[in-house]
């Protein structure tokens, strides 16, 4: 009996120094060497949440997730608690297993109600999966449940700017600045919202404060940059200069501050300075995307073989649709934002900016195993036409994706009520804006390279040529230049195209005041700027790779 209850006490002394040593391990960050202690040892620790939480941290910083997921769910047979489901829906949130990090995260809050950290992720993997209602009350269940909850206000603020609710959205950074005064990313995004409402001095004010709050923020620099001209004595450019030339920045803060020394060198017309540093963010960006323009290529093949012996659709829908989309389309800066914008300024439309609707099929090729078009077509028109019901309850949408010059033949066959019009640009203007904008999406990425805008700019306007060859008369041809030499009789023809009864307020499509997302939000504030297409000729000398392409396929310009 002694003899027991002296080895007792030897194990848990061995425990208590072996528990020592892990958390010394933890403290130094030597995460290897902790995954590395026994499992007999680690065994004695599953009743001890601590330890476990330490011994996962560990698996997960040297990427060794599945153990961390086994040593959870081995610790949970043991100990059924909140803070271990917690840490199991984060290791299923890391590796992108969303359904099962959301059941990770309801059972951590069945255990503890008041789990405000759990409502907050398991908000976190709804909105990426987009249950958006769910994750809204989700993220408002975790402020209940923690009044100063400021990772939960910022987290719902950006849902509600991302849904376009930037009153509700402007709120809620504002009580993320109050419990933090120093929540820079909150002051930058409340200027970027005052920007995408057209109120620039205030979108200014709120980009200055979040540099002053951190220095070395590249974003609102950027942000501050494109929502104004900058003259020779601004301060915030002057001071994006110095940070270039004495910071150590890594590449991603280079790019964006690269872009935005650009941009101020472009306005103050130093333009051999403005292309050295377009020339290097463009690069640094290609560098770190995983853009493939043979895929690109092929697509284009797929789409006009898919629609080549394709008879246009006689499809009769028995819906009785109250909305009806007009697709704006085109090459990227072709002008579709501003066509928009004029369309939108009619009193029974609708602008919604760029809707990415589509059915995911639609976009990854999958399409092409349909053998039942008209299926095809009724699945797209009624998951389309809802979409567009929650949007607005007017009578016309306006979708301006660019990119929907792909699609066109589902379009028209989809929707033959919609109205379609398609944008044309001088070419080597639009191809010149496309190199100098400094795009989000992944898919925009041959926009970073003069030779491969210029060679997508050759399969674009071979696609168009095959839709306006299988489909003549179904499309409405605008071409920007005409419209801004020439802008009322064009306008006027274009309603009328539309179909849309002719209103007064229609010329002054600068005083609409509807939000504006697109890289063209202070052009279409302002009245007609009819040089734009001319700005290329300034830089001829800086783009020979790109002309060259297009003068060898005799495209004129």
């Amino acid at each position: 009996m002694v003899v027991i209850k002296i080895e007792k006490k030897l194990i848990m002394k061995k425990i208590q120094i072996e528990k020592s040593n892990i958390i010394s391990l933890f403290n130094q960050k030597k995460f290897d060497k902790i995954s590395k202690i026994s499992t007999k040892i680690l065994e004695q620790f599953n009743e001890q949440i601590e330890l476990v939480k330490i011994v996962v941290i560990s698996y997960l910083n040297q990427k060794n997730y599945f153990k961390a997921e086994q040593y959870l769910k081995n610790s949970l047979l043991k100990l059924d608690s909140a803070e271990l489901n917690y840490f199991l829906g984060n290791t299923y949130k890391i590796q992108d297993k969303n359904l099962e990090a959301i059941d990770a995260y309801k059972k951590s809050i069945s255990l503890k109600s008041d789990y405000s950290e759990a409502y907050n992720n398991l908000a976190n993997v709804q909105k990426k999966i987009g249950i958006l209602d769910d994750a809204s009350s989700n993220y408002l269940n975790a402020i209940n449940c923690k009044k100063n909850n400021i990772e939960a206000y910022y987290n719902l603020a950006n849902l509600q700017k991302s849904q376009k609710k930037y009153a509700e959205a402007i709120k809620n950074y504002k009580k993320v600045i109050k419990l933090n005064s120093n929540f820079a990313d909150a002051y930058n995004n409340i200027g970027t919202i005052n920007s995408i409402l057209g109120k620039f001095e205030e979108a200014k004010k709120f980009f200055v404060k979040a540099i002053e709050i951190n220095n070395l923020f590249s974003e609102p620099y950027k942000n501050y940059v494109q929502s104004t001209n900058i003259e020779e004595d601004d301060k915030i450019f002057n001071n994006l200069l110095q940070i270039l030339e004495k910071n150590n920045l890594n590449e991603e803060q280079k790019e964006v501050f690269y872009y935005s020394a650009s941009k101020g060198f472009f306005d103050l017309n130093k333009n051999d300075l403005a292309f050295q540093y377009l020339n290097l963010a463009n690069e640094i960006k290609f560098k770190r995307s995983n853009y493939s323009f043979k895929k690109e290529k092929k697509e284009f093949k797929e789409i006009k073989d898919y629609f080549y012996n394709r008879e246009y659709s006689k499809e009769k829908f028995a819906d009785q649709n109250n909305c009806i989309p007009i697709f704006i389309l085109g090459m990227p800066r072709s002008g579709t934002s501003l066509v928009e914008q004029i369309i939108s300024n009619h009193s029974e439309v609708h602008g919604a900016g760029e809707l990415d609707l589509f059915p995911i099929s639609l976009k990854d090729s999958k399409w092409q195993n349909f053998d039942d078009f008209s299926s095809v077509v009724s699945g797209i028109r009624v998951s389309y036409l809802e979409k567009l019901k929650q949007i607005s309850s007017k009578k016309y949408i306006t979708d301006k994706l660019p990119g929907n010059f792909k699609r066109i033949g589902f379009i028209l066959n989809a929707f033959p009520e919609a109205k379609v019009v398609h944008l044309e640009r001088n070419p080597m203007a639009v191809c010149w804006s496309n190199y100098k904008s400094n795009f989000n999406s992944p898919g925009m990425s041959f926009t970073l390279n003069q030779e491969l805008i210029a060679e997508y700019f050759l399969l674009y306007k071979d696609l168009m040529h095959f839709w306006e060859t299988k489909y003549p008369k179904k499309i409405i041809n605008l071409n920007y230049e005409s419209l801004v030499e020439n802008y009322k009789e064009e306008v006027k023809k274009l309603f009328s195209n539309l179909n849309l009864k002719w209103e007064k307020q229609l010329f002054d499509f600068h005083k609409n005041e509807r939000p504006v997302e697109t890289a063209s939000f202070r052009q279409v504030r302002s009245k007609i700027y009819k040089k734009s297409s001319e700005e290329w000729q300034n830089y001829q000398e800086n783009l020979k790779p790109m002309i060259k392409i297009l003068s060898e396929n005799k495209i004129s310009f």
